[in-house]
C-alpha cells in the first residue's frame, strides 16, 4: 500500500557555464569535458545496478550543446585538451606556464594524492604557483615530468569506476610513470568515448522509466530578474539595484522556449519538469513556463514557507502544491535544504558506511514523525550532481553504493522521479501566492545588489540596447541570431555568482574575461568597436577584511600571544582559500591579524607548519608592498637570534636589492612583525596595498591572499581621538 512508503524524490542538477567564444571558437575552460568524464555518465549508471531506485536528473541545454560541441571533429577543443596532446619539446614557454597553472586544479587530497607521481609533481611546481616564480617552476621540469603531468592531470579526471573496469586505464594507473605520447592519446580517446555516451544513456534510461530528465531555461538566467530586475526588492527592500533598469520578459520567454525545442528534438518528448535557475521563482516567470507547457518546477523550502506565511512543519514540506495562473497550472515542490546539504556539504567529511546509515536514519525519522493520511508525503533531496564528488573519496562511489543498496532493500521507503509521485498524488494543497526569491537566503543577491554585480547588469542592458538598435535597422539575420546568442549567453547566472563578495574560485579572471568578452562580441558581430569599458576588469581583488582595528595597539614582539589583550583590537583579514572545482585542501597561513600606532605597522601571521617539514625546509615570509617596489622578508625560524626583517628594494633590471636587516620580527608559536612606516616609504592616511608569501629557496609554497591584494588603510593623525570617541 501507498500509504506504508515515505516517497523519496532525488532531483540531480548538471550545469556548467558556456565556456565557448563564439566568434573566436575557443573554449576557454575545460570544465565541461572533464565533469563529464567524472560525473554525468557515472551518476546515471550506476542506478543501472538499483533498477528500483529511479531518480531526476536536471541537464541544462546550454550543458547538452557543450557537450556536442566538444565532440564536433570540426569545432575547436578546449586549450587545456590541446595542450595535453602536444609534445613537451613543442611547448612555447607560456604553454608550459599555462600547463603548470593549470593542470593542477583538482582536489588535492582526493584526487591528486591517490597519483603519486602526480603528488610529487605538485610539490616539485610548488603548492602554489604564482606568476613571479613561473619561469622557475618550468625550468624544473622535464619533459618526461611535462609528460606525465598531462596525462595525469586528464587521467585523474577520469571517473574511478571507468578507470578500474577499463583494461587500458587500470594498466595506465598501475604504470604510474614515464608515460609516452601514445599513452596520452589512449586517455584522450578514452574521454571522447565517455562523453559520447552519455546524451544517449540519459534518453535510454528515461524511456525504461528508471529516470525523468528535467530541463533548465538554456543559458542558466535568473528568470525572475530578467523579467524584472525590480522583483529584488521584494524580498530584499533596501538592495542598491543597476542604473539601468533591466524588464525583458520577452527574453525569459525565449531562453524557455529554446529550452524545450532542444530538449524535444534530443528526447524525442517535450520536458515534463523544471529546476528553474538556482531555484529561482516569480509569479511571472512562473506565466511563462506554464505557457511552455511545463508541467513542475521546484525549488528551495524557503519560498515555499516564505509564499504561505506559516510555521515551519515536515507535514507542511513534504508534500506538493498547485499554482494556479491565469495561463494554467503549474505544481511546484520544495527541496529539504537540510537533506540536500547534508550530501553537498557535510558528508564528504564521513565514512561511507556512517553517512549512507545517516540519511537512511534521518529519512526513517522524518516517516516516523509525520501524522499519518491517505496521501503519502514526498521528500525531495536537490542539489548540484557535479561539484561535490571531488571532495568524497572514491569519488562519491563508495557513498552512493551504500546508500543505494540500503535504500532498495528498505520497505519503508520508495525512490521516485518528481513526474511519477505527481502522476500518482496530484497536488490537494494550493498556493495563492508565489514568494519571488532562489534557494540561497529565498531572495536575489547572490546575483544582483552588489557594485559589481549591477555593473554586469548595466553593461548588458547597454549592450542589449544596442543589439536592439541594430536590430531596427536591415540587418544580417545570421549575424543578428549570433548576436543574440551571445545576449542570452551573457544573461547566464554564473556570471554574477563570481562577481562582488560571496564567491571566488583560482578562475575569477577568465569567468570575469568571458563576460565581457560575450558582450564585445556583439559589438563585433554587428561591425561596431567595443566601447572600452569592455576591456577592464569588473572583478575587484582584494582580501576580505573581516573586522577593521579599533584602535592603536603595542604588542610585544616575541612570537607567543603573550597576553589576552595585544592584539584584541587588531583587524582581522579572511585568509581562506574558496573552494570548488580549484579547491586546495594544505594552507599554512591560517589568520592575519593586523593593527598600528602612530608610527608602526604590526602584523601577526598564525601559521601551521608540519614539524618533520620544518627541520628540512627553511623557509621566509615574504612581504611584498606594491606600488612601492618594497619587499619585507622575515625567516621563519623559531632561532631566538633571528629577530630582524631584512628590507629588499626592486632595482631598475626588476630585481631584489637587499637595503638593511632592521625591525622587529620574531617567530615561534605564531608570526609577529613590526614594521616602521618609515621602513616602506609610507604616511598616514594612505592606503597600503601588499601581498605575503611563504617561500624556500625555490619555490613559493603559498600566497596570502590567493589571488589580489590586502588593502589596509593607515591611521591619519586624527586617528587615535576618532577612534577613542567611536
Amino acid at each position: 500500500m501507498s500509504e506504508q512508503h515515505l516517497y523519496v524524490a532525488f532531483v540531480w542538477h548538471m550545469h556548467q557555464p558556456f565556456y565557448k567564444n563564439l566568434v573566436t571558437g575557443e573554449t576557454v575552460m575545460p570544465w565541461v569535458r572533464l565533469h563529464a568524464v567524472k560525473d554525468y555518465l557515472d551518476m546515471v549508471k550506476i542506478l543501472q545496478d538499483f533498477p528500483d531506485i529511479h531518480q531526476t536528473f536536471n541537464l541544462v541545454p546550454s550543458l547538452i550543446e557543450q557537450l556536442e560541441n566538444a565532440l564536433d571533429p570540426d569545432s575547436k577543443k578546449d586549450r587545456s585538451y590541446e595542450l595535453t596532446l602536444k609534445k613537451p619539446a613543442d611547448l612555447t614557454e607560456q604553454e608550459k606556464l599555462f600547463i603548470l597553472r593549470n593542470f593542477f586544479m583538482a582536489n588535492w587530497d582526493m584526487m591528486i594524492k591517490p597519483f603519486p607521481r602526480f603528488y610529487d609533481l605538485l610539490v616539485k611546481r610548488g603548492r602554489h604557483f604564482s606568476p613571479e616564480e613561473a619561469s622557475f617552476a618550468a625550468k624544473r621540469f622535464t619533459s618526461q615530468d611535462f609528460t606525465d603531468l598531462q596525462l595525469l592531470f586528464n587521467l585523474a579526471w577520469i571517473d574511478p569506476s571507468f578507470r578500474e573496469k577499463d583494461v587500458r586505464l587500470k594498466e595506465l594507473c598501475k604504470k604510474g610513470k614515464y608515460f609516452s605520447e601514445e599513452d596520452k592519446k589512449l586517455v584522450m580517446e578514452k574521454q571522447l568515448e565517455i562523453m559520447r555516451e552519455i546524451i544517449p544513456t540519459y534518453k535510454d534510461m528515461q524511456e525504461s522509466g528508471n529516470i525523468e530528465v528535467s530541463v533548465s531555461p538554456f543559458f542558466h538566467p535568473i528568470l525572475p530578474l530578467l523579467c524584472d530586475s525590480d522583483i529584488a526588492k521584494a524580498s530584499c527592500p533596501g538592495i542598491m539595484l543597476p542604473k539601468i533598469y533591466f524588464r525583458h520578459p520577452e527574453d525569459a520567454k525565449a531562453q524557455i522556449e529554446m529550452a524545450v525545442n532542444l530538449y524535444t528534438e534530443k528526447f524525442g518528448r517535450p520536458p515534463r519538469g523544471m529546476w528553474p535557475s538556482e531555484g529561482s521563482v516569480s509569479e511571472q516567470a512562473a506565466d511563462l513556463i506554464i505557457e511552455a507547457g511545463i508541467k513542475w518546477i521546484a525549488t528551495d523550502e524557503e519560498i515555499l514557507f516564505r509564499s504561505i506565511e506559516r510555521q515551519k512543519t515536515q507535514e507542511t514540506l513534504y508534500r506538493p502544491y498547485a499554482l494556479e495562473r491565469k495561463q494554467g497550472g503549474l505544481s511546484l515542490i520544495f527541496r529539504d535544504r537540510t537533506l540536500s546539504d547534508s550530501i553537498g556539504f557535510i558528508y564528504q567529511g564521513w565514512s561511507a558506511e556512517n553517512a549512507g546509515g545517516d540519511l537512511i536514519k534521518r529519512l526513517h525519522s522524518i516517516k516516523e514523525k509525520l501524522p499519518k493520511t491517505k496521501t503519502p508525503y514526498l521528500v525531495s533531496i536537490i542539489l548540484d550532481g557535479e561539484n561535490a564528488w571531488e571532495f568524497y573519496p572514491n569519488d562519491g562511489r563508495d557513498f552512493l553504493t551504500d546508500f543505494y543498496s540500503r535504500a532498495a532493500n528498505d520497505p519503508a521507503l520508495k525512490f521516485v522521479t518528481i513526474s511519477e509521485y505527481l502522476d500518482q498524488f496530484p497536488p490537494q494543497e494550493k498556493l495563492s501566492r508565489l514568494h519571488p526569491g532562489s534557494w540561497i537566503n529565498a531572495n536575489f543577491c547572490i546575483w544582483i545588489g552588489h557594485e559589481e554585480k549591477n555593473k554586469a547588469w548595466e553593461y548588458l542592458s547597454e549592450t542589449r540596447r544596442v543589439l536592439k538598435d541594430y536590430e531596427k535597422q536591415e540587418s544580417d539575420p545570421v549575424i543578428l541570431r549570433k548576436a543574440w546568442k551571445e545576449i542570452y549567453i551573457a544573461e547566464g547566472s554564473d556570471w554574477n555568482w563570481w562577481y562582488g563578495d560571496d564567491n571566488s574560485s583560482a578562475n575569477d579572471e577568465e569567468f570575469d574575461r568571458l563576460f565581457r568578452s560575450h558582450l564585445s562580441n556583439v559589438y563585433t558581430l554587428i561591425g561596431k568597436k567595443p566601447p572600452e569599458y569592455l576591456s577592464m576588469p569588473i572583478k575587484v581583488k582584494k582580501a576580505k577584511i573581516i573586522r577593521e582595528p579599533y584602535g592603536f595597539i603595542r604588542p610585544v614582539i616575541d612570537g607567543k600571544d603573550t597576553n589576552y589583550f595585544e592584539w584584541l583590537n587588531a583587524g582581522l583579514i579572511d585568509t581562506s582559500k574558496r573552494g570548488g572545482t580549484m579547491h586546495q585542501s594544505e594552507t599554512m597561513i591560517k589568520q592575519l591579524y593586523f593593527g598600528f600606532d602612530a608610527e608602526t605597522l604590526y602584523l601577526r601571521f598564525d601559521i601551521s607548519r608540519n614539524q618533520e617539514n620544518e627541520q628540512k625546509e627553511e623557509l621566509n615570509l615574504d612581504l611584498l608592498f606594491l606600488e612601492k617596489g618594497i619587499k619585507i622578508s622575515v625567516p621563519l625560524s623559531r632561532n631566538s637570534n633571528d629577530r630582524q626583517y631584512t628590507i629588499l628594494e626592486k632595482t631598475k633590471d626588476e630585481a631584489w636589492a637587499e637595503v638593511r636587516k632592521d625591525g622587529a620580527a620574531a617567530y615561534d608559536k605564531i608570526l609577529e612583525v613590526g614594521i616602521k612606516f618609515k621602513d616602506i616609504k609610507v604616511e598616514g592616511g594612505e592606503v597600503l596595498k601588499l601581498t605575503a608569501t611563504v617561500e624556500s629557496a625555490e619555490a613559493v609554497i603559498e600566497r596570502c591572499p590567493e589571488y589580489g591584494a590586502i588593502e589596509i588603510t593607515l591611521p591619519g593623525p586624527d586617528y587615535a581621538s576618532r577612534t577613542w570617541s567611536v
